[in-house]
């Protein structure tokens, strides 16, 4: 057999890996999928890492077991903290959140390896990673980095064969093997997952579609949102809370350690069945209550509201670009109430908010979409991505006759780059005028207003054109914005009256890209 990709989605709560074999690589479609994870952590590998002097690094299911202690070093949401240094509990110890990175990417590769080595009889050290919608260029290229310093428990170099990000990952899951389409759809993800709530427009080419440049790739991710404070352990807060409640009697903290562990079990009883019972020992006897449904979705009305409001927040914003569906994805999107609230909530998409492997999704299209050699940059070590700008880029010009000034957009908000975009005429405003300066401005929001110069925009570079002599009122300059294929903005400006002069020139390397 071909050397299997792991198809990798490292989860700010839980990760999980899988293979897909004998799929179509031009078509992408077809093949046998299996999971990776293994079959005792039926929720996902934990993306826990923890350290201490006394018991060392454990990873995963490890790092959350009772010999993990003190609590306090286990690390969760990873992701967030690229780059970051956390300090454990003693103050003294501090370990960079990329060591820990690498440490549990580390782990879920070598478990995959020991379910691929007990089912097929063969290891492999390439991984097909899944990435955050919202990590720029340098964070994509951050994480394909740290993971590529694991290894295989024989010391063999980690691989990354290709990247994906994942709420195209989950769309294009679903395309490929819910309804085997190969056309272009317009998919709105929303993942609730463990630790946050992310939301991403995208629009999915299964087929896959060419570029400017001639390169093939199979997805645009329109815009991205969420909610970085929500997720589902917010959830199983309220569950918590709910049952600690209903018992209503003084709880020790055993006992609470115990509710806390039935948690998770409650939830998903209460996602088939209308009730569930829930026991524990208490001074020798056992206490039963049950918990409702009902009860349960009114405790967390408030939680699924705000993902709800945020959904419709980005629904409103593109009003040119609806999806075809809603893609619900993460593991506590399975909760019954997310799909009746969203339809409640916006009906017009009733019968088109679908849940498909919601947990596994992502690694399936991580394995489906990213792994292909031919469509694999050499230089960045990244799959193809139509990176666009993101909100407007433009010059500050002067309203004729007056000190009042307005953002001229020069490259709007979801142009594919690299671009070049052309000369645009402007004018001295001055009467003996030596300089002029060309300010480029960024849109800090979707649909900035070109006359709130202040409040929706931010200044990111100027140039200075010398006309070399003082110059009369009204003469004539050009300028124009380009960005090449590694997101960096150039501005040129120039004389009108001086064509043989070569233009000033000045550069700034754009971060908001999607």
């Amino acid at each position: 057999m071909a050397k299997p990709v792991i198809g990798l989605d490292f989860g700010n709560y839980n990760s999980f890996t899988c293979y897909i074999s004998n799929f179509n690589k031009g078509t992408r479609m077809g093949g046998i999928v299996y999971d990776l994870v293994p079959p005792e952590l039926k929720n996902g590998i934990p993306s826990v890492f923890f350290h201490s002097k006394k018991i060392g690094t454990l990873c995963g299911e490890d790092a959350v077991r009772n010999r993990a202690k003190p609590v306090e070093n286990r690390k969760r949401y990873l992701k967030r903290h690229l780059g970051d240094t956390m300090t454990l509990d003693d103050g003294n110890t501090t370990i960079s959140y990329d060591v820990a990175i690498t440490e549990v990417i580390q782990h879920c590769v070598r478990k995959a390896n020991e379910q691929l080595k007990s089912r097929f009889q063969v290891t492999t050290n390439l991984i097909s990673l899944s990435y955050p919608a919202s990590y720029t260029f340098a964070q994509r290229q951050r994480l394909i980095e740290l993971a590529e310093k694991a290894t295989l428990t024989d010391g063999t170099k980690v691989k990354v064969y290709g990247t994906i990000a994942e709420p195209a990952a989950a769309a294009l899951d679903y395309l490929a093997e819910s309804s085997n389409s190969t056309k272009e759809t317009t998919v709105l993800v929303y993942d609730l997952g463990g630790g946050t709530f992310d939301l991403a427009l995208v629009c999915a080419y299964p087929a896959g579609k060419r570029n400017s440049s001639g390169d093939l790739y199979y997805y645009d991710v329109i815009d991205k949102g969420g909610l970085a404070n929500v997720g589902g352990t917010d959830f199983d807060e309220k569950m918590f809370e709910l049952l600690v409640e209903k018992f209503n009697v003084p709880l020790k903290p055993i006992h609470k350690n115990t509710l806390r562990d039935q948690v998770e079990d409650v939830k998903i009883d209460l996602s088939s069945d209308e009730y569930a019972e829930v026991r524990m020992v208490y001074n020798e006897d056992y206490l039963p209550v049950q918990v409702t449904r009902s009860e349960f979705e009114t405790a967390s009305k408030d939680l699924l509201m705000k993902t709800i409001n945020a959904t419709k927040e980005i629904l409103d914003n593109h009003p040119n670009q609806q999806p075809e569906f809603i893609l619900l994805t993460g593991g506590a999107s399975k909760m019954p109430m997310v799909q009746k609230e969203l339809e409640a909530q916006i009906p017009n998409f009733k019968g088109k908010i679908k849940y498909f492997r919601p947990s596994q999704a992502i690694a399936y299209g991580a394995a489906r979409f990213g792994t292909s050699e031919a469509n694999t940059d050499p230089v960045r070590k990244t799959s193809i991505v139509q990176q666009r700008t993101t909100y407007d880029l433009g010059i500050r010009l002067y309203k004729y006759n007056s000190d009042e000034v307005f953002i001229s957009t020069y490259i709007k908000a979801g142009t594919p780059i690299p671009y070049t975009g052309d000369y645009d005429m402007s004018v001295t405003r001055l009467e003996k005028q030596r300089y002029s300066t060309f300010s480029v401005y960024e849109a800090i929001k979707a649909n900035p207003d070109e006359n709130k110069v202040n409040e929706d925009y931010r200044e990111i570079m100027s140039v200075e054109l010398d006309h070399e002599i003082d110059v009369p009122k009204g003469t004539k300059c050009e300028s124009r914005l380009m960005v090449d294929k590694l997101g960096l903005l150039t501005i040129e400006a120039r004389d009108v009256d001086k064509p043989g002069k070569p233009p000033i020139k000045k550069t700034y390397k754009l971060l908001n890209l999607s």
